[in-house]
C-alpha cells in the first residue's frame, strides 16, 4: 500500500469518494418481512413492503439527483429483500433507465439469505447491474440449520447450497460474498463448510469468504447471542480463518482503514415505511432516525442527528469512521460540525 495515497491510515481515494456529491449510496428496504427467524437476529419484522407512494417517491429522489451523478450504488436490505422482488426489479429498472439517460454508472449489492436467489432471479438482477450479493452461512449443514432456520422452523442449508452450486454452473458475472458467522459452538462446522467450499467453489473467483464473529446487535435475541459468544473464542477463530483463506477471503481493511457507509455524507437508508436511517443496525435507536422521505422525493433531515454520524471526517479517528454507531454509544455528542475537506 502506497503511503503517499494514505491519510491517517485511510485511503485518499476512499475519503474523497465518501465525500463526493457525484457519488450516491442509497440503501433500500423493499420489505422488512423475512422468511427466516435466525436465533440471533436483531430485527422485529413489524413493517411490511414499501407502499406504492414510497416506491414512487424513491424514484423521484433518484431522478432529482440523476443529472449530477457519476455513480449511483443501490444496496438492498430487509428483512429478506427478495420477498419483494417486484419492487426491487421496478426500482432497479428505473435507476438503470436514468443511468443510461444521464450517463452515470449504476452498481448494486444485496444482503440476502439466498433461499430465493434462483438462477432466473440472479440473471434478472445482473441485467439491472445489481450483481454483488452477501449470503450468510453458519457453518456446514448441521451447524447452519441450528441457527439459520426458516419462519416455519426448518433448516435452510441444503437449499441455499443448491442455489450456490446452480449459480456457479452459470457463466454469469457476479460476486457472492459468503459471510461465515462464527460462534463459540459452530467452529468445527465452519471448518467442515470450508472443506466443502474448497472442493466446490474455491477455484471460482466469483465467490469469496468473509469470516465474522456474531455480535450482540440488540433486539429480542440478545440472550441467545450472549450464550453463543460468552467464551470469547469466535473473534480469534474468524481472524485465523481470514488469514488461512487470504486468497479467497474478504478483509474490510485491505485498502486502508475501513470507512463505514453509515458515516458517509453521501449514503442514506430508506426503510419500508419511509423513515431515513444511517445505519442498517439499531433500527429502533433514536440516534438512527434522522428523517423522512416525502412523497415528492425530497428528504426532511434532522440536521444535528445527521451531523453526528459524520463527525469522523473531522477527526479521522479509525473507530469513529469504522463504526460511528459504537463510537457514539461511548462518546455521545450532537452539534454542528464542519466536514474536513480532502484533496
Amino acid at each position: 500500500m502506497d503511503d503517499i495515497n494514505m491519510i491517517n491510515g485511510f485511503s485518499h481515494q476512499a475519503l474523497s469518494s465518501s465525500l463526493s456529491k457525484e457519488n450516491f449510496h442509497l440503501i433500500l428496504y423493499p420489505t422488512e418481512q423475512c422468511n427466516f427467524r435466525c436465533v440471533y437476529c436483531y430485527e422485529d419484522f413489524e413493517i411490511g413492503q414499501m407502499p406504492t407512494w414510497l416506491v414512487d417517491a424513491t424514484k423521484l429522489l433518484i431522478e432529482k439527483k440523476a443529472n449530477s451523478l457519476k455513480l449511483l450504488s443501490l444496496s438492498w436490505f430487509g428483512g429478506e429483500p427478495l420477498l419483494a422482488k417486484d419492487i426491487v426489479f421496478d426500482l432497479a429498472e428505473h435507476a438503470l433507465q436514468l443511468a443510461e439517460k444521464y450517463h452515470f454508472k449504476l452498481g448494486g449489492d444485496m444482503t440476502t439469505n439466498g433461499l430465493l436467489l434462483d438462477v432466473k432471479t440472479l440473471s434478472k438482477l445482473i441485467s439491472l447491474k445489481q450483481d454483488h450479493f452477501q449470503i450468510s452461512i453458519d457453518g456446514d449443514q448441521q451447524g447452519h440449520d441450528q441457527t439459520r432456520v426458516t419462519r416455519t422452523g426448518k433448516g435452510s442449508f441444503d437449499k441455499i447450497w443448491a442455489r450456490l452450486i446452480a449459480a456457479a454452473e452459470t457463466t454469469l458475472p457476479f460476486k457472492i460474498t459468503l459471510r461465515i458467522h462464527v460462534t463459540d459452538f459452530n467452529q468445527e462446522s465452519v471448518l467442515q463448510f470450508c472443506e466443502r467450499f474448497d472442493q466446490h467453489l474455491a477455484q471460482d473467483d466469483r465467490f469469496v469468504l468473509f469470516f465474522k464473529a456474531i455480535e450482540n446487535l440488540g433486539g429480542d435475541n440478545t440472550e441467545n447471542v450472549k450464550q453463543l459468544i460468552e467464551r470469547k473464542t469466535a473473534k480469534l477463530f474468524a481472524k485465523n480463518q481470514t488469514e488461512k483463506y487470504r486468497k479467497n477471503s474478504f478483509d474490510l481493511n485491505k485498502k486502508g482503514n475501513y470507512i463505514c457507509y453509515a458515516g458517509k455524507p453521501n449514503s442514506i437508508a430508506i426503510r419500508a415505511n419511509g423513515e431515513l436511517n444511517k445505519c442498517t443496525v439499531a433500527l429502533s435507536d433514536p440516534k438512527n432516525k434522522i428523517g423522512q422521505i416525502n412523497k415528492d422525493g425530497t428528504l426532511t433531515i434532522k440536521s444535528k442527528k445527521m451531523q453526528t454520524w459524520l463527525q469522523g471526517f473531522t477527526t479521522l479517528n479509525s473507530w469513529q469512521m469504522g463504526c460511528p454507531l459504537s463510537y457514539m454509544n461511548s462518546n455521545s455528542t450532537v452539534g454542528d460540525i464542519q466536514i474536513k475537506k480532502v484533496g
